[in-house]
């Protein structure tokens, strides 16, 4: 009898021992973390297992817009295919919507996905501190995982906002693409984020140290829209950054050695300069109304900064024409309209400046999200620095031009006298002329 419940007391600590290996076991896998990311210019995907519990971040990168909403679909096409929508509300809250569409169409809610999805307290949106500052988003959710190691997922996101609904409408994506994911795929011992990893909910997610995928974009073409915020753009950029800068630069530089230098001025500045600002308004009006968003033209601080610049525009316009056609009488000093007029004139274009670089900075992406233009930064900044130097640069002729005025040698003042000597001479002997009277002999015939 005693022997025999020693076999047992011996079986039971066998399997006891052998038991708890395996709990530990369990628990070793649990808590260990593996997956992969794949990253393009403006998104990155981080997909990471821990135990049976996949984790998703989306993470916008060196975006200066705010995202509208963004979406990972589990499969290759959009047909079908199970999606998790997600986007912040205004007052800082997530909202995650499981949808699907049976075509190429607006995926609505589905009610029974195949896993539920929830919102990972790591979802956070920072918004920009200043125009030159960038969007801050994470986008992160949970789902049990599907057993699947190897997987390829679809993604999109778009610039406008859903409402607050989980049903809501959501407009169509302005940028699609793929990834292929390896959620078992193991990091680096010595990573030291890797290492700081606890738990699904706790630290931000890995970055393996495996070769980096890119991300497979599929940039749609322009649209009517986005065709006519193109031209906007480049005709309101000649306008306030080419013609109007030439314009000050040409009076600044010019205005002391020939008196044509008037005429070089209000062509730049008023024949060139203004049909393009005003052609480009007319397209920037043409692409909101070809847009999904028709109306909204006042809507946003480029927009609304605009149409406050060509006001000031107008404004400066018609200074200048005062300037020009109304004198004052007696004045023995330059006259205080002057002054403003140049003024006014350099904070138009250092405004315009400004308004050009929201425009490429932020309101481009509203109509092409995935779309930059190359080199428009290091343009920008060379134009601004450039600028401010040759046109202050002309100041250094500022006494020559305030001799010539005091002494009447200014070119464009000595071509108005020598008009006006012509003139009067001209006057002068028609004068003459009349008053000679030709007195002819009387002519008699037989």
């Amino acid at each position: 009898m005693a022997l025999i419940l020693f076999e047992v007391l011996v079986l039971c600590s066998v399997f006891i021992s052998a038991l708890g290996t395996s709990l530990g076991d369990i628990a070793e896998r649990q808590s260990v973390t593996t997956g992969e990311y794949a990253c393009d210019n403006h998104v990155c995907i981080n997909a990471t297992l821990t135990g049976n519990v996949a984790q998703y971040e989306l993470t916008i990168l060196g975006v200066l817009f705010e995202p509208g909403w963004m979406a990972l679909g589990f499969g290759e096409h959009m047909p079908n295919t199970p999606m998790v929508v997600m986007w912040s509300n205004p007052d800082g809250a997530f909202i995650l919507s499981q949808r699907m569409s049976g075509d190429y169409n607006m995926p609505t809610v589905d009610p029974n996905p195949p896993r539920i999805a929830s919102i990972s307290n790591l979802s956070s949106l920072r918004s920009p501190q200043s125009v030159d500052d960038e969007y801050d988003g994470r986008f992160v959710f949970t789902v049990p995982w599907d057993g699947v190691a190897v997987s390829t997922y679809l993604w999109a996101f778009a610039r406008e906002k859903p409402d607050s609904a989980v049903d809501a409408d959501i407009h169509q994506h302005q940028t699609v693409g793929h990834a292929t994911l390896d959620l078992t795929k193991s990091f680096n011992e010595d990573d030291d984020i890797a290492e700081k990893i606890v738990s699904t909910t706790t630290a931000p997610a890995p970055v393996p140290t495996v070769s980096k995928p890119t991300v497979s974009v599929q940039a749609p073409p322009f649209t009517a829209s986005q065709r006519m915020a193109f031209a906007h753009a480049l005709f309101c950029t000649a306008g306030f950054l080419v013609f109007l800068p030439a314009g000050a630069l040409v009076s600044r530089w010019l205005r002391t050695f020939t008196p044509s230098w008037f005429t070089g001025h209000w062509i730049l500045q008023f024949a060139l300069a203004g049909p393009a600002i005003a052609v480009g308004i007319v397209f920037a009006a043409l692409s909101i109304e070809n847009s999904r968003h028709p109306g909204q033209h006042l809507n946003d601080e480029h927009k609304k900064g605009g149409a406050a610049l060509f006001g000031l525009y107008l404004l400066q316009c018609v200074l200048g024409a005062l300037i020009h056609w109304v004198k004052p009488r007696n004045s023995t000093r330059r006259p205080l309209q002057n002054y403003l007029h140049a003024i006014f004139g350099l904070i138009l274009i250092a405004l315009g400046f400004y308004q050009v670089r929201t425009g490429y900075k932020r309101e481009w992406f509203l109509a092409v999200p995935s779309g930059e233009i190359a080199g428009a930064d290091i343009v920008w900044y060379i134009w601004v620095v450039l600028l401010p130097v040759l046109y202050f640069g002309g100041l250094v002729l500022l006494p020559r031009q305030y001799r010539q005025e005091r002494d009447g040698t200014n070119p464009m003042e000595m071509e108005k006298t020598a008009e006006e000597s012509s003139l009067l001479a001209e006057s002068q002997d028609a004068e003459d002329a009349e008053e000679i009277e030709i007195v002819m002999p009387p002519v008699y015939k037989d």
